[in-house]
């Protein structure tokens, strides 16, 4: 058996035989269980992130706390000389010191697993987010466990071990939070959030096993655990021999080699994306039209040096998915990035193309600032350009650059087909919609009402919207609309089922001669109003006589979005004015 794993095993049995390793473990558990039930129940969502919120200030006293007596007890009892007299190197000393202790770590943390479980049993919750939550978690352990292991072989004392680890990790957590971003700003923001451990963390725990975060925590990790090593060597050595001396120079070197590595690792590329719907991974549907480009198009991501720390960990995403759109493009997609700061010319292109700069607060002199810097995209294709003047958020920016760069590049825009007759509205009667889509499609009328029916087929029109009609619709007008679904066609259909006169008011029933479409296709539209008594808001009636009165009416249905589907993200609510139900009778022909 090797000695790093017999001393693993000698480690992690008397953790197991001490009492307060017990109290820490449930200590631990009670707070990270309370913190996050709280957050669950206060938020209705089912999902592991408050306590992954919460974990990195959990360990930055738990660890330590566990650690602080694996070297400064063994140096204390002066049993350390012991271990160093056998035939034992210090680095299997360290190890095994560190693998008994992270395997405590660890297990506390599998007390956790019933909560991950049951969030998954009662819910549709993402279970690859949380595997990667745990990843990310066991990364986190390991660099704090090698963070304690190096603080306790510096000294002989417990309480000295802890709080010399508390102190280091609390630095670790402290250097990735706003308040630390804004205060500092600029490139020294930039360096220490790339040094935090919160950037890092937060990343993996979002779903992403990016290759630069495995590389920080195992590069961190491993440089405490060399520490530690040189801690316990330096004891055996003159402090006035050569070989002393070339110890500190050797340590003083290792230091500066991982700090360079992590912020030269910011080019590292690969990750495993784990979420269930590949969030972070270009889709075939992206893939496919980017692979299809026959000619070049342009993309110019402008950002600016000094952007707040908050926005690195976007801008990454960003980065990414650009060279990943360019590696699919087949050398079709071309991209560069400037910064406006740095160059006149550059400044003005950004200023031409309507990308203006953002503004953001940092600490300076005792006073909070003002600082501007640029953060856009824009898109360009022989004389189209589209713009994005600042970027936001990136969970649809695959959707929102390939769907431009499709468009643009498109030469064969498809129709969109709006009925006209039977008191139905046309493309006019929707201003925003009609302007949204006629950017990406062709938008014509066609007559409802002609006698051979509905002049649509598949080879001239894509999508037949048809919208409120007030009148029921002729049977033949109904069949055509029937032969075109039957070819493949879409049909977004628009129904009122009442014509509603709200000064008496006064509700008359519509049949749109469409219900038997819907009801042979497992919808069912009965004709019921719906009321939300709950939803009733206090509006003024007008001046009646004498006084202006204010009365609860009307009562509308206020839905709110029920996910962050990229089609209702920015929705805060919607209100549905005299609206009749939809019942769903057959859910294999029809998802709700």
């Amino acid at each position: 058996m090797s000695p790093v794993v017999s001393i693993t095993k000698k480690e992690l049995r008397a953790l197991f035989d001490q009492p307060i390793a017990y109290v820490l473990a449930v200590a631990f558990l009670g707070l990270g269980f309370f913190l996050a039930f709280r957050s669950l129940y206060a938020i209705g969502v089912a999902t592991l992130r408050p306590f992954f919120d919460v974990l990195p200030w959990l360990f930055v006293v738990f660890v330590p706390a566990v650690t602080m007596r694996v070297l400064a007890e063994e140096r204390r009892t002066r049993t350390l000389d012991w271990l160093v007299a056998q035939p034992l190197h210090e680095k299997d000393i360290v190890l095994g010191k560190f693998f008994g202790n992270l395997g405590f770590i660890l297990l506390t943390l599998a007390g956790t697993l019933p909560m991950a479980f049951g969030v998954l049993a009662v819910s549709d919750a993402d279970a690859g987010i949380m595997v990667a939550q745990y990843v990310g978690a066991a990364l986190l352990a390991g660099q704090f466990v090698a963070l304690g292991v190096w603080t306790s072989a510096v000294t002989r004392n417990q309480v000295m071990a802890f709080i010399l680890g508390a102190f280091a990790s609390f630095v670790l957590v402290l250097i990735g939070t706003p308040i630390v971003h804004v205060g500092l700003g600029g490139p020294t923001g930039a360096l220490l959030n790339e040094l935090s451990v919160l950037s890092h963390f937060f990343n993996v725990a979002r779903g992403v096993i990016d290759l630069r975060d495995i590389l920080y925590f195992v590069s961190t990790g491993g440089l405490f655990l060399f520490l530690a090593v040189a801690a316990l060597q330096k004891q055996r050595l003159s402090p006035s021999g050569g070989t002393h001396t070339r110890l500190r120079i050797g340590v003083g070197l290792v230091v500066v080699a991982v700090a360079v590595l992590n912020l030269l690792g910011a080019g590292v590329k690969g990750r495993l994306d784990l979420t269930e719907n590949n969030l972070f991974t270009l889709s075939e549907g992206s893939r496919t039209i980017l692979g299809d480009l026959d000619d070049v198009v342009n993309l110019t991501l402008f950002v600016s040096d000094e952007l707040p720390a908050e926005i690195q960990l976007t801008l990454r995403d960003v980065r990414d998915l650009v060279d990943d759109l360019e590696a699919a493009s087949n050398g079709n997609l071309i991209s560069r990035e400037v910064n406006p700061d740095a160059d006149d010319e550059v400044a003005q292109e950004a200023a031409d193309l309507g990308v203006f700069p953002i503004e953001f607060n940092v600490l300076r002199d005792d006073e909070l600032q003002v600082r501007r810097g640029y953060f856009g995209l824009a898109i360009s294709y022989a004389d189209q350009q589209e713009v994005f003047p600042v970027v936001g958020r990136t969970d649809d920016l695959e959707f929102q650059l390939v769907s431009t760069i499709h468009g643009m590049v498109r030469t064969d825009r498809p129709t969109v087909a709006f009925a006209a007759g039977f008191g139905a509205r046309e493309a006019f009667s929707y201003g925003a919609f009609n302007r949204v889509i006629s950017d990406r499609f062709n938008v014509v009328s066609v007559d409802a009402e002609a006698e051979s029916g509905i002049p649509i087929n598949r080879d001239s029109v894509d999508v037949l919207v048809i919208g409120g009609p007030s009148q029921t619709m002729t049977p033949t007008a109904v069949n055509s609309v029937e032969a075109f679904v039957a070819e493949g066609g879409s049909v977004l259909l628009l129904l009122e089922r009442h014509a509603i006169n709200p000064q008496m008011p006064v509700a008359t029933p519509i049949e749109t001669g469409l219900e038997a479409l819907l009801g042979s296709r497992g919808v069912d539209a009965p004709g019921s109003l719906v009321f939300d008594v709950g939803s009733a808001e206090r509006i003024s009636m007008g001046r009646q006589g004498l006084f202006n009165v204010v009365r609860a009416y009307p009562l509308w249905p206020v839905a709110f979005p029920g996910s962050d589907h990229s089609t209702v993200r920015d929705l805060n609510n919607v209100t549905f004015g005299w609206a009749s139900d939809l019942v769903v009778t057959d859910t294999a022909r029809a998802q709700p």
